[in-house]
């Protein structure tokens, strides 16, 4: 009984932890900006919650803890490689492993808590989300205020300058896809407990996407934010009146559609595009040159790397010895360049594996909630592909696991349950 106690007191610590990490990122983000150094205070976090997130999963699910070492091992068999023959620097790609692998070590511990302990999860799981959220809420608030940092560099092409807020965190593309996995999960947890809060927090969400200025953020806020009463009203239909919504859907969709360039005007982003859109095209405004930056760095690895080692990945440092721009900001392109076969593998059995999981989990207990966790998968999918930084993200992964074990837990009986 007291090493039960023990373990259980070890969990809500290490839940406690995860529930100020978001808090931990703004600050880091302030001292990078103002000090131009932050001293490793992120890092320093994340490095002690994977290291005791991995302790706590060798006695939960010891098989699982030894299987994600020995992916970690083979991911970095082409950039070991690179060490011994051309002495390049490793530490780079153990960080990025590191992160690789935390969206898995993460749900695998989630997943345990959930099958041994599931309403200590639940209760500890409302604070973790609870208190980064507010913590995501505030910085945007500050951000409004004209606090905190612009999300983009100055260009001369742009009358203005300071395009967007990410408050105090440091990377608007990594807050970007936070605000996705915040919003697929707070969303459908309070519509199911107060329905007159669920409207506020939308619009507030709603509200830090137009501020951040991402297309991927605004668009995926925007869906998923719709997906709530949408799904709501669809269960409450007849077939007839699903047609005359579906028709009102589409109609809706035409009208932001015709109203886009007006509506970007606006935000400030219109003038970004066609400046882009006039110099590389339809292209250029889909995947932001990232086409280009693909190729270059496909020459690099081909004119100083063999095909064997390739196979393998050249590792993050074996393209930025040769190039400032050694990431092509697609998630499928980096990675295989990166940690070859074993790298593409890793990154497909992840994107599926959450596809696969919260789709099965939806089909057997259809609800809002599964619903939005599978918009989710797919939109952090497509950005992976188009935009690059999901997997690499520091920030998105405790929240990306979180809400994929959240549909492991029990149906909860709320006075507003559907």
């Amino acid at each position: 009984m007291q090493s039960l106690t023990a373990w259980r007191g070890a969990d809500r610590l290490l839940l406690g932890l995860y529930s100020a990490y978001l808090l931990v990122d703004a600050c880091n983000g302030f001292l990078l900006n103002e000090l131009g150094r932050a001293f490793g205070l992120s890092a320093l976090y994340k490095l002690t919650l994977m290291g005791l997130t991995f302790w706590r999963l060798t006695t939960l699910a010891p098989a699982l803890a030894s299987g994600l070492m020995l992916v970690g091992c083979v991911l970095l068999l082409g950039p070991g490689y690179s060490w011994l023959r051309y002495g390049l620097p490793l530490t780079e790609d153990i960080a990025l492993v590191l992160k690789l692998l935390a969206p898995a070590l993460c749900f695998a511990y989630f997943a345990a808590l959930c099958r041994t302990n599931p309403d200590e999860f639940r209760r500890s799981s409302y604070w973790l989300l609870g208190l980064n959220l507010a913590t995501v809420l505030l910085n945007f608030a500050l951000g409004a205020f004209g606090f905190g940092y612009s999300s983009y560099l100055p260009q001369p092409h742009l009358a203005t300058q300071a395009l967007g807020s990410k408050g105090f965190f440091n990377a608007a593309n990594e807050v970007s896809v936070v605000l996705l996995a915040l919003t697929a999960l707070s969303l459908p947890l309070l519509w199911q407990r107060q329905k007159g809060a669920f409207g506020l927090l939308a619009v507030a969400l709603c509200g830090c996407a137009s501020l951040l200025m991402t297309k991927s953020g605004l668009a995926g806020v925007l869906l998923l934010a719709a997906l709530v009463p949408v799904w709501w009203l669809w269960s409450q239909l007849s077939q007839k009146q699903r047609a005359v919504l579906l028709a009102t859907v589409a109609l809706s969709v035409l009208l932001v559609a015709f109203n886009l360039p007006a509506l970007l005007a606006k935000l400030g982003l219109w003038q970004k595009l066609q400046y882009v859109y006039q110099n590389q095209g339809l292209a250029g405004v889909l995947l932001s040159s990232r086409d280009q930056y693909a190729l270059a760095i496909w020459q690099i690895s081909s004119d100083y790397y063999s095909a064997l080692h390739r196979l393998f990945g050249i590792g993050l440092a074996g393209v930025s010895n040769h190039s400032w721009k050694y990431w092509a900001e697609s998630d499928a392109f980096d990675l295989f360049i990166f940690y070859g076969v074993p790298g593409a593998l890793w990154a497909s059995w992840l994107f599926f594996g959450f596809l696969l999981h919260s789709l099965v989990c939806h089909l057997k207990r259809p609800s809002v909630l599964s619903a939005s966790v599978l918009l989710l998968n797919a939109l952090l999918l497509s950005i992976a592909v188009v935009a690059g930084h999901v997997l690499s993200s520091g920030m998105l992964w405790p929240l990306w696991a979180l809400a994929n074990a959240w549909l492991l837990l029990p149906a909860e009986e709320t006075p507003d349950a559907e």
